[in-house]
């Protein structure tokens, strides 16, 4: 029998609570998602002062990546490279049956750090959570991912461009959601956090002059100040094997400021916002088996989005420099479609373009072509091929083989 989604969200809970610790995933309209939340039961994994029955859920994954990069113009970013990308560790457990906790650690080239860390607390009543901790942004259908669980070996190009290989913060999200009709759900959050600066990005800070400049925001701020995302987002039904979402997101800084400080010089009390567009559909056949997957996202880079070095007699360091922030708006998008067919075979295609927030407000392009073999639901391998265009960098051929393996129970929490 085929379900609508207001019937997968209210069943959610009960399909987890009979999956093994490889149990299958969650899926989402759109693309994959994480896994979702177990429902508690007797043996919830947590022990009291009396007993040694402590079992949470533990789990590690293992990403490798080759690839062979060729920019035009030659230089001593071309060729081949064998890495390990990310070593992932970690653990899962309802803390009583109001509270899930979970914590992910992962170790990068030679960091290891602690990427999520939080808990999510059920007592509200209705469909409401709260969220505490450390955790990946809600933002569009891919931020919340881990790079290892994407459709693609990295994320597209225009989300790297405004919000960085990856958003996490330090903060409270309220999340829940609600029948509308018959076959419609919709879904809201709102988060409050510390810090949502990316820690890194394909896109170096950069002045008109090629000088890197710092982003950053104060510690301790007024509660006005702190880094903020909300999301909406509904699916329903479309004809017999159909189904459709459709979100928007928001990452708002409303303080920060820039550094140069190759010529000392500093800007405060800028802002930014970054405001996306997300739709998405999938299409199954009669036995379920997801086919068609089609979607993309808009986006809007607002506010304060870059700097310009103002230099009367361009000679830097002699003092008379100056900053001049820019405060335009950029756009992006990307765009994908990936087709399956059969449960270990899937092929796609993905488009993304953005303008930049630099002085020349320069346009980049990436197109992707990839091809995922499955061997089961946590063992896979990927050959991806792809072309970089760019008007104030040289332009790039890649092909890379990202390897991934999944072992234990693996989940960060639903993502619609």
């Amino acid at each position: 029998m085929r379900q609508t989604p207001l019937e997968t969200a209210i069943l959610l809970p009960a399909f987890a609570a009979l999956a093994s610790a490889q149990g299958a995933v969650f899926q989402t309209p759109g693309m994959p998602s994480a896994p979702a939340l177990p429902a508690p039961s007797a043996d919830s994994g947590q022990a009291d002062r009396f007993s040694a029955g402590f079992n949470p859920a533990f789990s590690f994954i293992v990403d490798g990546l080759a690839d062979n990069v060729d920019y035009s113009g030659g230089g001593s970013a071309d060729g081949a490279e064998l890495r390990l990308r990310t070593l992932e560790f970690a653990g899962q457990a309802w803390v009583d049956p109001s509270a899930w906790a979970y914590f992910v650690g992962a170790s990068e080239e030679e960091e290891l750090s602690i990427e999520e860390a939080a808990v999510h607390y059920k007592g509200l009543g209705g469909n409401h959570t709260l969220r505490a901790g450390r955790f990946f942004i809600d933002f569009g259908k891919q931020m919340q991912m881990h790079v290892h669980e994407l459709r693609t070996v990295d994320r597209p190009l225009v989300l790297r461009a405004y919000l960085g290989e990856e958003v996490k913060g330090d903060g409270l999200e309220w999340d829940s959601w609600a029948a509308v009709g018959e076959s419609t759900a919709l879904r809201w959050s709102i988060g409050a956090f510390n810090d949502l600066l990316p820690e890194e990005s394909s896109f170096p800070n950069l002045d008109s002059a090629g000088v890197p400049y710092e982003v950053s925001v104060e510690d301790r701020k007024d509660a006005g100040d702190l880094n903020f995302t909300a999301r909406v987002t509904g699916f329903r039904d479309v004809g017999e094997r159909g189904v459709l979402q459709l979100g928007g997101s928001l990452r708002a800084l409303p303080d920060f400021r820039l550094d140069d400080t190759s010529n000392g010089l500093s800007s405060a009390g800028l802002s930014n916002q970054v405001v996306g567009l997300d739709l998405s559909y999938g299409w199954h056949d009669d036995t379920g088996q997801r086919r068609w997957t089609l979607g993309g996202e808009l986006l809007f880079n607002l506010g304060d989005t870059g700097v310009r070095t103002i230099d009367p007699d361009q000679t830097p360091g002699s003092g008379d420099e100056s900053l001049d922030v820019l405060d335009d708006t950029g756009a992006g998008y990307f765009a994908f479609a990936d087709f399956a067919w059969d449960r270990f075979h899937s092929v796609g295609l993905q488009l993304s373009q953005a303008r930049l927030g630099d002085a020349a407000e320069s346009d980049v392009a990436e197109i992707d072509v990839y091809y995922t073999r499955l061997f089961s639901e946590y063992h896979r391998i990927r050959f991806q091929a792809g072309v970089f265009d760019a008007e104030t960098q040289p332009d790039a051929v890649r092909f890379a083989i990202q390897y991934t393996a999944f072992v234990g129970a693996h989940g960060h929490g639903l993502n619609w």
